[in-house]
Protein backbone atom coordinates (compact mmCIF):
# COMPACT_ATOMS: atom_id res chain seq x y z
CA UNK A 1 0.00 0.00 0.00
CA UNK A 2 1.19 3.53 -0.90
CA UNK A 3 1.66 6.50 1.41
CA UNK A 4 -1.36 7.79 -0.67
CA UNK A 5 -3.35 4.90 0.00
CA UNK A 6 -2.46 4.64 3.56
CA UNK A 7 -3.13 8.09 4.22
CA UNK A 8 -7.07 7.98 2.44
CA UNK A 9 -7.54 4.34 4.95
CA UNK A 10 -7.09 6.54 7.75
CA UNK A 11 -9.10 9.28 6.65
CA UNK A 12 -11.99 7.01 5.72
CA UNK A 13 -11.46 4.95 8.88
CA UNK A 14 -10.68 7.42 11.70
CA UNK A 15 -12.76 10.64 10.53
CA UNK A 16 -16.56 9.98 11.44
CA UNK A 17 -18.48 11.23 8.71
CA UNK A 18 -21.25 8.86 9.41
CA UNK A 19 -21.90 10.28 12.93
CA UNK A 20 -22.41 13.69 11.44
CA UNK A 21 -25.05 12.32 9.19
CA UNK A 22 -26.38 10.59 12.30
CA UNK A 23 -26.75 13.99 13.72
CA UNK A 24 -27.93 15.75 10.99
CA UNK A 25 -30.96 13.04 10.57
CA UNK A 26 -32.30 13.60 14.23
CA UNK A 27 -35.22 15.64 14.40
CA UNK A 28 -34.11 17.53 18.10
CA UNK A 29 -31.15 18.97 15.64
CA UNK A 30 -33.28 21.39 14.36
CA UNK A 31 -33.85 22.78 17.95
CA UNK A 32 -30.86 22.55 18.67
CA UNK A 33 -28.89 25.06 16.26
CA UNK A 34 -31.12 27.88 16.76
CA UNK A 35 -30.59 27.05 21.33
CA UNK A 36 -26.90 27.38 20.45
CA UNK A 37 -27.48 30.61 18.58
CA UNK A 38 -29.64 31.76 21.73
CA UNK A 39 -26.60 30.53 24.26
CA UNK A 40 -23.60 32.66 21.80
CA UNK A 41 -26.37 35.43 21.84
CA UNK A 42 -26.56 35.89 25.64
CA UNK A 43 -23.57 35.05 26.58
CA UNK A 44 -21.65 37.66 23.99
CA UNK A 45 -24.32 40.33 24.80
CA UNK A 46 -23.75 39.70 28.59
CA UNK A 47 -20.12 40.03 28.18
CA UNK A 48 -20.28 43.22 26.90
CA UNK A 49 -22.78 45.13 28.92
CA UNK A 50 -22.21 45.72 32.58
CA UNK A 51 -24.95 44.60 34.45
CA UNK A 52 -26.90 42.83 31.89
CA UNK A 53 -28.03 40.18 34.19
CA UNK A 54 -28.67 42.53 37.07
CA UNK A 55 -32.47 41.79 38.74
CA UNK A 56 -33.46 45.03 37.93
CA UNK A 57 -32.21 44.71 34.51
CA UNK A 58 -33.46 41.38 33.44
CA UNK A 59 -37.50 42.03 35.02
CA UNK A 60 -37.38 44.88 32.74
CA UNK A 61 -36.60 42.98 29.74
CA UNK A 62 -38.37 40.06 30.41
CA UNK A 63 -41.86 42.35 30.92
CA UNK A 64 -40.77 43.04 27.05
CA UNK A 65 -40.01 39.76 26.45
CA UNK A 66 -43.37 38.60 27.55
CA UNK A 67 -45.24 40.30 25.16
CA UNK A 68 -43.23 39.84 22.22
CA UNK A 69 -43.24 36.41 22.85
CA UNK A 70 -46.87 36.13 22.64
CA UNK A 71 -47.09 37.60 19.39
CA UNK A 72 -44.81 35.31 18.12
CA UNK A 73 -46.61 32.68 19.05
CA UNK A 74 -49.83 33.66 17.38
CA UNK A 75 -47.20 33.77 14.29
CA UNK A 76 -45.74 31.07 14.54
CA UNK A 77 -49.14 28.86 14.60
CA UNK A 78 -49.88 30.93 10.88
CA UNK A 79 -46.39 29.81 10.01
CA UNK A 80 -47.40 26.08 10.55
CA UNK A 81 -50.18 26.41 8.80
CA UNK A 82 -48.53 27.44 6.16
CA UNK A 83 -49.29 31.24 5.92
CA UNK A 84 -47.94 34.57 7.23
CA UNK A 85 -48.96 37.41 9.06
CA UNK A 86 -47.94 40.72 8.51
CA UNK A 87 -50.20 42.44 10.35
CA UNK A 88 -49.64 41.33 13.69
CA UNK A 89 -48.18 44.92 14.00
CA UNK A 90 -51.08 46.67 13.30
CA UNK A 91 -53.60 44.39 15.29
CA UNK A 92 -51.16 44.99 18.61
CA UNK A 93 -51.40 48.30 18.48
CA UNK A 94 -55.14 48.37 17.80
CA UNK A 95 -55.55 46.47 20.81
CA UNK A 96 -53.20 48.85 22.97
CA UNK A 97 -55.27 51.76 21.74
CA UNK A 98 -58.74 49.74 22.94
CA UNK A 99 -57.89 48.83 25.93
CA UNK A 100 -56.37 52.01 26.84
CA UNK A 101 -59.11 54.01 25.24
CA UNK A 102 -61.77 52.15 27.45
CA UNK A 103 -59.92 52.25 30.65
CA UNK A 104 -59.23 55.77 30.28
CA UNK A 105 -61.21 57.76 28.23
CA UNK A 106 -64.74 55.46 29.47
CA UNK A 107 -63.79 55.06 32.13
CA UNK A 108 -64.54 51.17 32.34
CA UNK A 109 -63.30 48.38 34.47
CA UNK A 110 -60.08 46.38 33.33
CA UNK A 111 -61.82 43.59 32.65
CA UNK A 112 -64.25 45.13 30.16
CA UNK A 113 -60.66 46.83 28.49
CA UNK A 114 -59.50 43.39 27.99
CA UNK A 115 -62.44 41.96 26.66
CA UNK A 116 -62.32 45.18 24.21
CA UNK A 117 -58.67 44.32 23.36
CA UNK A 118 -59.11 40.77 22.46
CA UNK A 119 -62.23 41.53 21.05
CA UNK A 120 -60.22 43.81 18.15
CA UNK A 121 -57.88 41.19 18.10
CA UNK A 122 -60.60 38.52 16.94
CA UNK A 123 -62.50 40.81 14.61
CA UNK A 124 -59.09 41.64 12.87
CA UNK A 125 -58.01 38.09 13.10
CA UNK A 126 -60.98 36.81 11.38
CA UNK A 127 -61.00 39.71 8.63
CA UNK A 128 -57.74 37.99 7.61
CA UNK A 129 -58.57 34.51 8.09
CA UNK A 130 -61.50 35.29 6.15
CA UNK A 131 -59.84 36.40 3.18
CA UNK A 132 -57.25 34.21 3.08
CA UNK A 133 -59.09 30.68 3.83
CA UNK A 134 -62.19 31.20 2.81
CA UNK A 135 -61.89 33.83 -0.60
CA UNK A 136 -57.86 31.73 -1.08
CA UNK A 137 -56.77 35.60 -1.04
CA UNK A 138 -52.80 35.92 -1.39
CA UNK A 139 -51.79 35.41 2.59
CA UNK A 140 -48.42 37.63 1.63
CA UNK A 141 -50.47 40.74 0.19
CA UNK A 142 -53.79 40.95 2.03
CA UNK A 143 -51.84 40.84 5.14
CA UNK A 144 -50.21 43.54 3.91
CA UNK A 145 -53.08 45.66 2.38
CA UNK A 146 -54.76 44.79 6.29
CA UNK A 147 -51.41 46.11 8.05
CA UNK A 148 -51.49 49.71 6.02
CA UNK A 149 -55.48 49.86 6.65
CA UNK A 150 -54.68 49.08 10.73
CA UNK A 151 -51.43 51.09 10.71
CA UNK A 152 -53.64 54.25 9.22
CA UNK A 153 -56.73 53.84 11.73
CA UNK A 154 -54.48 53.56 14.69
CA UNK A 155 -52.37 56.71 13.57
CA UNK A 156 -55.88 58.65 12.90
CA UNK A 157 -57.12 57.35 16.88
CA UNK A 158 -53.71 58.59 18.29
CA UNK A 159 -54.31 61.86 16.33
CA UNK A 160 -57.80 62.73 17.63
CA UNK A 161 -57.89 61.02 21.13
CA UNK A 162 -54.07 60.37 22.33
CA UNK A 163 -54.85 63.99 24.73
CA UNK A 164 -58.08 62.41 26.22
CA UNK A 165 -56.25 59.54 27.32
CA UNK A 166 -53.00 61.44 28.73
CA UNK A 167 -55.44 63.87 30.44
CA UNK A 168 -57.66 60.99 32.42
CA UNK A 169 -57.26 60.50 35.65
CA UNK A 170 -58.89 56.58 35.84
CA UNK A 171 -56.80 54.32 37.99
CA UNK A 172 -56.96 51.01 39.18
CA UNK A 173 -55.09 48.62 41.63
CA UNK A 174 -55.34 45.81 39.12
CA UNK A 175 -54.34 47.52 35.91
CA UNK A 176 -51.33 48.68 37.90
CA UNK A 177 -50.32 45.52 39.03
CA UNK A 178 -50.60 44.18 35.77
CA UNK A 179 -48.43 46.22 34.34
CA UNK A 180 -46.00 46.37 37.07
CA UNK A 181 -46.41 44.19 39.90
CA UNK A 182 -45.02 40.53 39.71
CA UNK A 183 -46.27 37.30 40.92
CA UNK A 184 -43.86 34.84 42.37
CA UNK A 185 -41.02 36.27 41.08
CA UNK A 186 -42.03 36.76 37.53
CA UNK A 187 -44.33 39.77 35.87
CA UNK A 188 -47.77 38.83 34.29
CA UNK A 189 -46.46 39.07 30.68
CA UNK A 190 -44.27 36.68 31.03
CA UNK A 191 -46.42 34.15 33.22
CA UNK A 192 -48.81 34.73 30.51
CA UNK A 193 -46.67 34.04 27.80
CA UNK A 194 -45.51 30.81 29.66
CA UNK A 195 -48.99 29.70 30.19
CA UNK A 196 -50.19 30.70 26.81
CA UNK A 197 -46.88 28.62 24.91
CA UNK A 198 -47.87 25.59 27.19
CA UNK A 199 -51.45 25.07 25.88
CA UNK A 200 -50.44 25.98 22.25
CA UNK A 201 -47.53 23.22 22.46
CA UNK A 202 -49.94 20.64 24.35
CA UNK A 203 -52.89 22.12 21.11
CA UNK A 204 -50.33 21.71 18.43
CA UNK A 205 -48.99 18.20 19.64
CA UNK A 206 -51.61 16.65 21.22
CA UNK A 207 -55.14 17.32 19.85
CA UNK A 208 -56.40 16.97 16.67
CA UNK A 209 -56.93 20.80 15.48
CA UNK A 210 -53.24 20.94 15.90
CA UNK A 211 -52.76 18.08 14.44
CA UNK A 212 -55.07 19.56 11.57
CA UNK A 213 -52.77 22.63 11.20
CA UNK A 214 -49.65 21.00 10.74
CA UNK A 215 -51.04 19.01 8.22
CA UNK A 216 -52.61 21.86 6.60
CA UNK A 217 -49.22 23.78 6.54
CA UNK A 218 -47.41 20.53 5.01
CA UNK A 219 -49.67 20.06 2.46
CA UNK A 220 -53.29 21.16 1.39
CA UNK A 221 -54.13 19.64 -0.88
CA UNK A 222 -52.94 16.01 0.55
CA UNK A 223 -55.06 17.43 4.20
CA UNK A 224 -58.19 18.30 1.82
CA UNK A 225 -57.88 14.82 0.36
CA UNK A 226 -57.73 13.24 4.00
CA UNK A 227 -60.77 14.92 5.13
CA UNK A 228 -59.79 18.03 7.21
CA UNK A 229 -61.49 21.14 6.96
CA UNK A 230 -58.61 23.23 5.22
CA UNK A 231 -60.34 26.53 5.08
CA UNK A 232 -61.86 26.40 8.48
CA UNK A 233 -58.18 25.59 10.11
CA UNK A 234 -56.52 28.29 7.74
CA UNK A 235 -59.50 30.69 9.10
CA UNK A 236 -58.39 29.64 12.67
CA UNK A 237 -55.15 30.14 12.35
CA UNK A 238 -55.15 33.78 11.81
CA UNK A 239 -57.99 34.42 14.09
CA UNK A 240 -55.44 32.67 16.79
CA UNK A 241 -52.75 35.59 16.21
CA UNK A 242 -55.22 38.19 15.92
CA UNK A 243 -56.04 36.89 19.63
CA UNK A 244 -52.44 36.90 20.80
CA UNK A 245 -51.86 40.26 19.32
CA UNK A 246 -54.36 41.99 21.38
CA UNK A 247 -53.59 40.11 24.80
CA UNK A 248 -50.63 41.51 24.39
CA UNK A 249 -51.03 44.62 23.34
CA UNK A 250 -53.44 45.16 26.19
CA UNK A 251 -50.11 44.03 28.46
CA UNK A 252 -48.30 46.81 27.12
CA UNK A 253 -51.29 49.03 27.88
CA UNK A 254 -51.20 48.26 31.30
CA UNK A 255 -47.22 48.53 31.60
CA UNK A 256 -47.61 52.33 29.84
CA UNK A 257 -50.80 53.37 30.23
CA UNK A 258 -50.87 54.83 27.03
CA UNK A 259 -50.47 54.65 22.99
CA UNK A 260 -48.24 56.74 20.86
CA UNK A 261 -47.01 56.48 17.19
CA UNK A 262 -44.45 54.03 17.81
CA UNK A 263 -46.48 51.63 19.66
CA UNK A 264 -46.20 48.51 17.58
CA UNK A 265 -43.97 50.11 14.90
CA UNK A 266 -41.69 47.40 13.34
CA UNK A 267 -43.38 44.49 15.21
CA UNK A 268 -44.55 42.22 12.17
CA UNK A 269 -40.52 42.41 11.43
CA UNK A 270 -39.24 41.61 14.54
CA UNK A 271 -41.84 38.60 15.54
CA UNK A 272 -41.16 37.15 11.25
CA UNK A 273 -37.37 37.19 12.01
CA UNK A 274 -37.68 35.77 15.70
CA UNK A 275 -39.94 32.76 14.04
CA UNK A 276 -37.77 32.03 11.42
CA UNK A 277 -34.48 32.60 13.48
CA UNK A 278 -36.21 29.98 15.53
CA UNK A 279 -36.42 27.23 12.60
CA UNK A 280 -39.73 27.99 11.99
CA UNK A 281 -40.06 26.94 8.24
CA UNK A 282 -41.68 29.60 5.45
CA UNK A 283 -43.50 26.51 3.75
CA UNK A 284 -44.79 25.76 6.54
CA UNK A 285 -45.90 22.22 8.52
CA UNK A 286 -42.35 22.14 10.28
CA UNK A 287 -41.51 23.98 13.46
CA UNK A 288 -42.73 24.40 17.41
CA UNK A 289 -43.48 26.71 19.96
CA UNK A 290 -40.36 26.67 21.65
CA UNK A 291 -38.27 27.48 18.36
CA UNK A 292 -40.25 30.15 18.06
CA UNK A 293 -39.85 31.36 21.57
CA UNK A 294 -36.23 31.09 21.57
CA UNK A 295 -36.25 33.02 18.00
CA UNK A 296 -37.81 35.51 19.80
CA UNK A 297 -35.67 35.67 22.55
CA UNK A 298 -32.56 35.90 20.28
CA UNK A 299 -34.18 38.92 18.57
CA UNK A 300 -35.26 40.71 21.73
CA UNK A 301 -31.94 40.21 23.32
CA UNK A 302 -29.56 41.55 20.01
CA UNK A 303 -32.43 44.30 19.56
CA UNK A 304 -32.26 45.60 22.85
CA UNK A 305 -28.28 44.85 23.53
CA UNK A 306 -27.62 46.95 20.53
CA UNK A 307 -29.40 49.96 21.61
CA UNK A 308 -27.47 49.62 25.18
CA UNK A 309 -24.29 49.66 23.19
CA UNK A 310 -25.24 52.49 21.72
CA UNK A 311 -26.04 51.80 18.23
CA UNK A 312 -28.81 53.88 16.16
CA UNK A 313 -32.23 52.49 15.14
CA UNK A 314 -30.77 51.99 11.49
CA UNK A 315 -28.10 49.55 13.30
CA UNK A 316 -31.12 47.82 14.57
CA UNK A 317 -32.68 47.61 11.64
CA UNK A 318 -29.63 46.55 9.23
CA UNK A 319 -28.88 43.65 12.28
CA UNK A 320 -32.26 42.38 12.31
CA UNK A 321 -32.81 42.55 7.88
CA UNK A 322 -29.39 40.45 7.68
CA UNK A 323 -30.70 38.41 10.36
CA UNK A 324 -33.82 37.65 8.64
CA UNK A 325 -32.25 36.95 5.19
CA UNK A 326 -29.64 34.54 6.64
CA UNK A 327 -32.87 32.59 8.12
CA UNK A 328 -34.63 32.53 4.97
CA UNK A 329 -31.57 31.66 3.06
CA UNK A 330 -30.55 28.78 5.58
CA UNK A 331 -34.36 27.84 5.75
CA UNK A 332 -35.10 27.27 2.05
CA UNK A 333 -31.68 25.64 1.27
CA UNK A 334 -31.88 23.11 3.83
CA UNK A 335 -35.40 22.38 3.79
CA UNK A 336 -34.67 21.96 -0.18
CA UNK A 337 -30.94 20.42 -0.08
CA UNK A 338 -31.67 17.83 3.40
CA UNK A 339 -31.29 15.01 1.85
CA UNK A 340 -28.63 15.66 -0.47
CA UNK A 341 -26.67 16.82 2.38
CA UNK A 342 -27.49 13.49 4.13
CA UNK A 343 -26.19 11.65 1.49
CA UNK A 344 -23.17 13.10 1.24
CA UNK A 345 -22.26 12.82 4.54
CA UNK A 346 -24.37 9.77 5.92
CA UNK A 347 -22.79 7.26 3.93
CA UNK A 348 -19.31 6.86 4.95
CA UNK A 349 -17.32 4.45 3.03
CA UNK A 350 -14.58 2.44 4.57
CA UNK A 351 -11.24 2.30 2.49
CA UNK A 352 -9.82 -0.82 2.87
CA UNK A 353 -7.07 -2.18 -0.01
CA UNK A 354 -8.20 -5.22 -1.71
CA UNK A 355 -6.43 -8.40 -1.37
CA UNK A 356 -5.04 -11.03 -3.95
CA UNK A 357 -8.14 -12.30 -5.42
CA UNK A 358 -8.68 -16.36 -5.14
CA UNK A 359 -8.10 -18.55 -8.35
CA UNK A 360 -11.36 -20.02 -9.11
CA UNK A 361 -9.32 -22.58 -11.52
CA UNK A 362 -10.36 -26.25 -11.02
CA UNK A 363 -8.11 -28.19 -8.23
CA UNK A 364 -6.75 -24.98 -6.51
CA UNK A 365 -7.79 -25.79 -3.34
CA UNK A 366 -9.70 -22.30 -2.74
CA UNK A 367 -13.06 -22.04 -1.64
CA UNK A 368 -13.59 -20.40 -4.97
CA UNK A 369 -12.69 -23.25 -7.12
CA UNK A 370 -14.80 -25.02 -10.08
CA UNK A 371 -16.25 -27.76 -9.07
CA UNK A 372 -18.38 -29.85 -11.86
CA UNK A 373 -19.10 -32.85 -9.26
CA UNK A 374 -22.58 -32.82 -9.54
CA UNK A 375 -22.36 -33.07 -13.07
CA UNK A 376 -21.81 -37.07 -12.36
CA UNK A 377 -25.12 -37.23 -11.07
CA UNK A 378 -27.38 -40.45 -11.36
CA UNK A 379 -30.44 -39.19 -13.13
CA UNK A 380 -34.02 -40.98 -12.87
CA UNK A 381 -36.93 -41.39 -15.00
CA UNK A 382 -34.39 -39.23 -17.76
CA UNK A 383 -36.43 -38.65 -20.94
CA UNK A 384 -39.68 -40.71 -19.29
CA UNK A 385 -41.50 -38.75 -17.07
CA UNK A 386 -42.64 -35.40 -17.79
CA UNK A 387 -43.02 -32.06 -15.33
CA UNK A 388 -42.72 -34.30 -11.72
CA UNK A 389 -43.43 -31.13 -9.30
CA UNK A 390 -42.86 -33.20 -5.92
CA UNK A 391 -41.18 -36.44 -5.03
CA UNK A 392 -41.18 -38.77 -1.76
CA UNK A 393 -40.25 -41.64 -0.32
CA UNK A 394 -42.09 -44.75 0.93
CA UNK A 395 -40.92 -47.14 4.50
CA UNK A 396 -39.36 -49.35 1.67
CA UNK A 397 -37.54 -46.44 0.08
CA UNK A 398 -39.79 -47.16 -3.03
CA UNK A 399 -40.06 -43.22 -4.78
CA UNK A 400 -43.05 -41.88 -5.95
CA UNK A 401 -43.76 -39.23 -8.27
CA UNK A 402 -46.26 -37.12 -10.66
CA UNK A 403 -46.39 -36.34 -14.03
CA UNK A 404 -48.47 -33.72 -16.17
CA UNK A 405 -50.55 -36.70 -17.98
CA UNK A 406 -52.37 -37.48 -14.74
CA UNK A 407 -50.26 -40.37 -13.49
CA UNK A 408 -48.26 -41.35 -10.47
CA UNK A 409 -45.20 -43.19 -11.16
CA UNK A 410 -43.13 -45.63 -8.59
CA UNK A 411 -39.70 -46.36 -8.64
CA UNK A 412 -38.61 -49.41 -6.55
CA UNK A 413 -35.48 -49.27 -4.71
CA UNK A 414 -32.42 -49.62 -4.08
CA UNK A 415 -31.45 -48.61 -7.89
CA UNK A 416 -34.45 -46.99 -9.28
CA UNK A 417 -34.08 -48.09 -12.38
CA UNK A 418 -37.32 -50.01 -12.34
CA UNK A 419 -40.52 -48.28 -12.68
CA UNK A 420 -44.31 -48.91 -13.19
CA UNK A 421 -47.58 -46.23 -12.88
CA UNK A 422 -48.77 -46.75 -9.07
CA UNK A 423 -52.62 -44.53 -10.15
CA UNK A 424 -53.77 -42.56 -12.66
CA UNK A 425 -55.68 -39.61 -10.98
CA UNK A 426 -56.85 -37.82 -14.30
CA UNK A 427 -55.13 -34.67 -13.09
CA UNK A 428 -51.50 -32.77 -12.45
CA UNK A 429 -50.23 -34.12 -9.16
CA UNK A 430 -49.01 -31.99 -7.73
CA UNK A 431 -47.67 -32.09 -3.96
CA UNK A 432 -47.57 -35.43 -2.49
CA UNK A 433 -47.71 -37.14 1.32
CA UNK A 434 -48.19 -40.40 3.33
CA UNK A 435 -50.67 -40.71 6.11
CA UNK A 436 -50.22 -43.29 9.15
CA UNK A 437 -51.77 -45.71 7.57
CA UNK A 438 -49.60 -45.90 3.81
CA UNK A 439 -52.33 -43.74 1.76
CA UNK A 440 -50.58 -41.47 -0.26
CA UNK A 441 -52.12 -38.10 -0.51
CA UNK A 442 -52.14 -35.84 -3.50
CA UNK A 443 -52.67 -32.55 -4.51
CA UNK A 444 -54.17 -32.23 -8.11
CA UNK A 445 -54.20 -28.97 -9.85
CA UNK A 446 -58.05 -27.84 -10.22
CA UNK A 447 -59.19 -30.99 -9.10
CA UNK A 448 -58.59 -31.64 -4.83
CA UNK A 449 -57.33 -33.78 -2.65
CA UNK A 450 -57.25 -37.04 -3.77
CA UNK A 451 -55.96 -40.48 -1.72
CA UNK A 452 -54.21 -43.46 -2.73
CA UNK A 453 -54.40 -46.83 -0.78
CA UNK A 454 -51.39 -49.52 -0.87
CA UNK A 455 -54.24 -51.14 -2.84
CA UNK A 456 -54.30 -49.01 -5.27
CA UNK A 457 -57.79 -47.63 -4.87
CA UNK A 458 -58.18 -43.96 -5.92
CA UNK A 459 -60.33 -41.75 -3.33
CA UNK A 460 -61.17 -37.94 -3.70
CA UNK A 461 -61.59 -36.84 -0.16
CA UNK A 462 -63.79 -33.98 0.31
CA UNK A 463 -63.69 -30.97 2.68
CA UNK A 464 -65.01 -32.88 5.37
CA UNK A 465 -62.34 -34.95 5.60
CA UNK A 466 -59.70 -32.92 5.57
CA UNK A 467 -59.86 -32.18 9.40
CA UNK A 468 -59.98 -36.56 10.12
CA UNK A 469 -56.48 -36.50 8.35
CA UNK A 470 -53.90 -37.85 10.29
CA UNK A 471 -49.98 -36.96 9.11
CA UNK A 472 -48.76 -37.72 12.36
CA UNK A 473 -48.73 -34.16 14.01
CA UNK A 474 -49.52 -35.46 16.85
CA UNK A 475 -52.27 -33.62 17.84
CA UNK A 476 -55.41 -36.06 17.70
CA UNK A 477 -58.37 -34.75 15.43
CA UNK A 478 -61.92 -33.34 16.39
CA UNK A 479 -63.95 -36.38 15.78
CA UNK A 480 -66.67 -33.90 15.05
CA UNK A 481 -65.85 -32.28 11.69
CA UNK A 482 -65.72 -28.09 11.68
CA UNK A 483 -68.34 -26.79 10.23
CA UNK A 484 -67.49 -24.57 6.68
CA UNK A 485 -67.50 -21.43 6.89
CA UNK A 486 -68.89 -20.92 3.65
CA UNK A 487 -71.96 -23.64 4.30
CA UNK A 488 -75.16 -21.76 4.26
CA UNK A 489 -76.40 -21.66 7.53
CA UNK A 490 -80.36 -20.96 6.69
CA UNK A 491 -81.84 -24.66 6.63
CA UNK A 492 -80.58 -24.56 9.58
CA UNK A 493 -82.66 -21.42 10.86
CA UNK A 494 -85.35 -22.44 8.95
CA UNK A 495 -85.18 -25.97 11.13
CA UNK A 496 -85.29 -24.11 14.50
CA UNK A 497 -87.95 -21.71 13.00
CA UNK A 498 -90.25 -24.55 12.19
CA UNK A 499 -89.62 -26.36 15.66
CA UNK A 500 -90.84 -22.96 17.25
CA UNK A 501 -94.00 -22.78 15.36
CA UNK A 502 -94.67 -26.67 16.15
CA UNK A 503 -94.05 -25.24 19.97
CA UNK A 504 -96.64 -22.65 19.62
Amino acid sequence: MTFRERLQSWRYNLVPDHLIGEILSKRWTDNAIPFIALIAVIAGFGTAIPGFFKPLSLQESTRQLGEFSIVVTGLTVVLLGGGIDLSVGSIFALATFTAVGTFFIFEAPVWMALAAAIATGLVCGAINGYLIGFLRLRAFLTTLVTFIIGRTIFDILVVNYGAAIQTSMASSDAWDFIGDGTFAGLSIPVITAIVLAVITHIALTRSRPGWHVLAVGGSRRSAHNAGIKVKRTVFMTYVFSGFCASVAGFLIACRLSGAGPGTGLNMEILALTAAVVGGISLGGGRGSVVKGLMGAIIVLVMNNGLIRLGYGTGANQMVIGLMLAVAVTIDIRWLKNRHKVLNEVYVAPIYLKMGEAQSAEPDSGTPYALNNAISRTDYIGLGELEGPEDVILDRDDHLYCGTRHGEIVRFFAPDYTRSEVFAHVGGFPLGLAFDRQGNLLSCVGAMGLYSISPDREVTRLSARDAPLLDLGAGRRPSARPQRSRHRPRWPHLFHRFHQALRRA
